[in-house]
C-alpha cells in the first residue's frame, strides 16, 4: 500500500521562499517526497495566495514573484482544482474550526482526497490534527492536539439538502465520460 498523498498548504512554500527557520526542514521533507514519489497536491488557489502574500506583504516585484513560484514547482506540485461542492466543507471548516475560508480550502482538499495536510500554520495543524503532518521530528506529530471546534450553522439553512444534491449531481454529471 502506497503512502497517502500530501496536501502542501501554502505556509510551507512562503517559508521556503522567504527562507524562514522552517525553511530547510521543509525543502529537506519536499526532498524526500519527491524521492519516494509521495504525490504532493495543492488547490488551484496556493498560486494566487502565495503571489498575493509576496507581492502585498513583501513588495515582491512580478519578476521577484515568477522566480519563487519556479522555485517551488520543482517540487513537482499536482494543483486540483476543487468542485464548487468542496465550497460547503469549505464553509463548514472554517465555522467550525475558525479558519479563514483560504484555510479550511486545504483542509477540505486533504479531507476529499483522503491525504494528509503539511502545513506551518498552528490553527490549520490544530483543525487538521489526525491528518497534519509538520516539520518537527520525523514530520509528524507525536501528539494529537486537542481539536476545538465551534457549532456549525449551515444546516439549518432550509434549501441546504437540495442545493448540496444539486451541486453533487452537476459535479458527477461533468465528471462521467460522454
Amino acid at each position: 500500500m502506497s503512502e497517502r498523498p500530501v496536501v502542501v498548504d501554502s505556509s510551507v512554500a512562503l517559508a521556503i521562499i522567504l527562507k524562514e527557520p522552517e525553511a530547510e526542514l521543509a525543502v529537506a521533507t519536499l526532498r524526500e517526497w519527491v524521492r519516494t514519489r509521495r504525490e504532493r497536491v495543492v488547490p488551484d488557489l496556493f498560486w494566487y495566495e502565495i503571489s498575493n502574500v509576496l507581492m502585498r506583504k513583501h513588495g515582491f516585484s512580478s519578476l521577484q514573484v515568477v522566480e519563487a513560484i519556479h522555485q517551488i514547482e520543482r517540487f513537482g506540485l499536482r494543483t486540483v482544482h476543487p468542485e464548487r461542492s468542496t465550497l460547503w466543507l469549505v464553509v463548514d471548516r472554517a465555522e467550525r474550526h475558525g479558519l479563514t475560508t483560504y484555510d479550511a480550502l486545504f483542509l477540505a482538499t486533504a479531507e476529499t482526497l483522503k491525504a494528509d495536510l503539511a502545513t506551518l500554520d498552528r490553527s490549520l495543524q490544530r483543525a487538521a490534527a489526525p491528518w497534519v503532518v509538520t516539520f518537527e521530528e520525523g514530520h509528524r506529530l507525536h501528539e494529537t492536539p486537542a481539536v476545538y471546534e465551534h457549532d456549525v450553522t449551515w444546516p439549518s439553512y432550509a434549501g441546504a439538502s437540495a442545493y448540496l444534491a444539486e451541486l453533487r449531481a452537476k459535479a458527477r454529471a461533468t465528471a462521467e465520460p460522454t
